[in-house]
């Protein structure tokens, strides 16, 4: 997919939006939502499918508090003892796979199936239309022919400028969802905005002395990202609730100086609670552009440079393109990253880490 050339990025005006944006939230109340959870479940069987992933972790524990009987499928029975599931129903299968899926949902009366499906690697095109669209549909094919009351899709707020693999096919699915493509079958869409461990990959650069790179001036885009555990009560608010049906609901966090930041803000958080003075690696964005042309041009025949060239384009668009959504939840990014300031990391950049396969993202808090 084309991103926006330097040409069509003008570098001052640019800037000027995203400070006047970023003032703008930081002087205003968002009424959009009310914080706090809403409505309680009598045992309704849910049926998550993608529940064993990083939202999933918050989102499971959340319904069986809030009286609903969640239910995983999972790829392996040994999800059952760890602590997240343990008031859970776990059912082994895949969810690519349309028989697992049906045998998950037939298990009992199940009025209601959310969908957290996302490919683990967004740079595999196969893998995104394999979870991102056909096992997402496999849930919604499940659903209709079981007359659930309601099929929850997680999407993503990138969804609105899809330029990446996964979004193409999180927005695909939406459409099919409204146009009742696979039948009928009552819908609610979810647009979060951005999960905090993708905003604090490079914490452990920080800390260890590394810079922290910015596109020149790092202030393309602004965005509110949204806490796992805030996501997951706005989800189980929407479980059964007639207000939900038939709606995109795009979310994000507080809008505070604490969680809606620039690309910079979120580096300046950074060296604030590493206590480390501000050293960034500025790369101009025309410099960015010509990488990606070439790597573009070299992946069409070398199998191994497509991906590099798809993460240079992820950096990019999450770089540019603003992720602002009205607030809900209390937590915030400068609260998750403070969670991280104690931690030793491994020594090497982000980069270094992420081409030796070291997992770097933050996800288990």
């Amino acid at each position: 997919m084309a991103f926006s050339t330097i040409t069509s990025l003008d570098v001052p005006s640019a800037q000027k939006h995203s400070q006047e944006l970023l003032a703008r939230l930081l002087e205003s109340s968002s009424d959009t939502y009310v914080t706090g959870p809403t409505g309680t479940g009598s045992g309704e069987r849910v049926l998550v499918l993608g529940g064993t992933g990083y939202i999933g972790r918050a989102l499971v524990p959340e319904l069986a508090r809030r009286g609903y009987q969640p239910v995983v499928l999972a790829r392996s029975a040994s999800v059952a003892t760890e602590a997240e599931f343990a008031d859970a129903e776990v059912v082994v299968g895949d969810p690519t796979r349309p028989g697992d899926v049906v045998k998950a949902i037939s298990a009992g009366p199940t009025p209601v199936v959310i969908s957290l499906l996302s490919g683990r690697r967004p740079n595999d095109a196969e893998e995104c239309r394999l979870v991102d669209h056909e096992a997402v549909v496999n849930g919604i094919r499940a659903a209709v022919d079981h007359r659930v009351q309601q099929f929850i899709h997680i999407s993503d707020f990138g969804a609105y400028r899809p330029e990446l693999i996964p979004q193409v096919y999180k927005l695909q699915v939406e459409g099919e969802l409204i146009g009742q493509h696979h039948g009928p079958l009552p819908w609610t869409i979810i647009r979060p905005t951005a999960y905090y461990p993708y905003l604090s990959m490079t914490f452990g650069d920080v800390k260890n002395g590394e810079p922290y790179r910015i596109f020149d001036h790092g202030e393309y885009s602004v965005v509110n990202p949204i806490a796992r555990e805030d996501l997951a009560e706005f989800i189980t608010n929407q479980v059964l609730s007639p207000d939900a049906l038939g709606r995109v609901l795009p979310v994000g966090g507080p809008w505070v100086a604490d969680n809606a930041v620039t690309l910079k803000g979120a580096g300046q958080m950074m060296f604030d609670i590493t206590g480390r003075e501000p050293n960034w690696d500025v790369v101009p964005m025309a410099t960015w552009d010509k990488k990606i042309a070439r790597l573009t041009r070299l992946g069409k025949v070398s199998k191994n440079l497509k991906p590099v060239a798809y993460y240079l384009e992820a950096a990019k668009y999450w770089s540019v393109v603003d992720h602002v959504a009205p607030a809900y939840g209390t937590r915030t990014l400068r609260g998750f990253m403070d969670k991280l300031k104690d931690r030793d990391f491994p020594t090497g950049s982000f980069r270094e880490r992420m081409k030796s396969g070291t997992n770097v993202m933050p996800t288990d808090i």
